[in-house]
């Protein structure tokens, strides 16, 4: 029996050795961008900061994958096309470090994920199409705009108070944002996606379907909705 568990401890530790040494990092030199548009499955750490870099963590035969081109202002993460998963494509865990000076734009298209802890921009623009997740732990904007499609996710949070938070939802996901106050939020949902917000001005709601809208503050509301969801205050 000990001979057994033995055995089976140093497989998986071989296992463990074996993924360890696989990961490789890689920097890839690319042109100026304030958007990123994430297309593979990969976690993003975004940094805000003075110098613009980009880092990716993966195995080897994954790297040499993935492409890193910037289009315009816009940082495009993807694969080559559809034809690398015929072959039964299983590209592992990657990890994407990016730091940049100014942030414009951020969108998830499948089941990436972009996560950052301090976000300033007077403008920006978050957009999930599939299952990925945009998290933002402390944003300072003026204008939000946050589009879902599909189940992903969009959580924001901030101390400051922003002039707009426009919100849109098709599908399941749900966008948290009552930890981000904001004077005038309007928000739409399509599906069974929920809306969480924090506004004192006013709240402008439009709910197709069984989604709701979950406010925390005092503002004047306007709601319209046609379904089982509804509007409330918490």
């Amino acid at each position: 029996m000990k001979t057994r568990i033995l055995l089976l401890s140093l497989f998986v530790m071989g296992l463990f050795i074996a993924s360890t040494v696989q990961a490789e990092e890689e920097t890839r030199d690319v042109s100026s961008f304030s958007e990123i548009n994430l297309r593979i499955p990969a976690t993003v750490h975004l940094e805000q900061g003075s110098t613009q870099s980009v880092r990716i963590v993966a195995k080897k035969s994954t790297l040499e994958d993935i492409i890193t081109e910037v289009n315009g202002s816009k940082l495009v993460i993807r694969f080559p096309g559809r034809s690398i998963f015929q072959r039964n494509y299983k590209p592992g865990k990657i990890d994407i470090y990016i730091s940049v000076p100014d942030v414009d734009a951020l969108g998830v298209s499948g089941s990436g994920d972009i996560l950052a802890d301090e976000i300033n921009a007077r403008i920006i623009d978050l957009a999930v199409s599939g299952s990925g997740n945009i998290e933002i732990d402390d944003l300072t904007s003026d204008k939000v705009k946050g589009s879902i499609s599909g189940s992903g996710n969009i959580r924001i949070a901030g101390d400051g108070v922003a002039k707009e938070l426009n919100v849109s939802i098709s599908g399941s996901g749900n966008c948290k944002a009552d930890g981000f106050e904001a004077e005038d939020v309007t928000v739409s949902t399509s599906g069974s996606g929920n809306c969480n917000v924090r506004s004192n001005g006013s709240v402008k709601a439009r709910i197709a379907g069984s989604g709701s809208v979950y406010n925390k503050g005092n503002p004047t509301v306007d709601a319209s909705v046609a379904g089982s969801g509804r509007v409330k205050s918490m």
